[in-house]
């Protein structure tokens, strides 16, 4: 793996980042928000300590609208934590977003995007995050992976009402 790169730092998601005091990734480069890295560094986090922190030497920051590499380019969703990052991949004229955790639940984070999540550190922030990108995807008809999508984990937003509708792709088309 040459690169490494990190939505945001809930322990669910940087708990791999190390082996037994060692990177998981020994030869990778790490690509994670500055926002997201200084709101951490600056906390009393023992999961950032252990599996972050040493790291910091071979990371690159990045922010709103910068490249992670040709193709990838990091997008602001701060809110569920700090400095949450998503990523929209394209290539050959078509695009992906990787939301990471900006919507927890597939029906109610997309029908009730102000609702407050538990998880989500700036409620506030995190809901106009939410309405932001679903907005987006929904008008651009951009597919998505969202870590807590169900199977197949890829779909696209529709606007329903208020909010949003999430629609998964359908694996069976693409069977042929």
């Amino acid at each position: 793996m040459t690169h490494v790169v990190i939505t945001h730092m809930h322990g669910d998601h940087i708990g791999g980042l190390m082996t037994d005091g060692a990177p998981t990734f020994a030869n990778a480069a790490y690509i994670t928000g500055q926002v997201e890295f200084d709101a951490w560094a600056a906390r009393d986090d023992e999961r950032f300590e252990s599996n972050v922190r040493p790291l910091a030497e071979k990371m690159r920051f990045i922010g709103d609208q910068d490249a992670v590499t040709s193709g990838v380019t990091g997008m602001a969703a701060f809110g569920h934590t700090p400095g949450h990052m998503g990523y929209m991949l394209e290539s050959d004229g078509q695009q992906l977003m990787l939301v990471g955790d900006l919507a927890n639940h597939y029906v109610w984070s997309l029908a009730h995007p102000d609702w407050e999540v538990r998880f989500d550190m700036d409620k506030a922030g995190a809901a106009a995050a939410r309405r932001k990108v679903l907005g987006m995807l929904a008008a651009d008809g951009v597919p998505f992976v969202g870590y807590h999508m169900p199977f197949p984990g890829v779909g696209y937003v529709e606007t329903r009402g208020e909010g949003f509708h999430y629609v998964p792709h359908s694996y069976q088309l693409l069977m042929g």
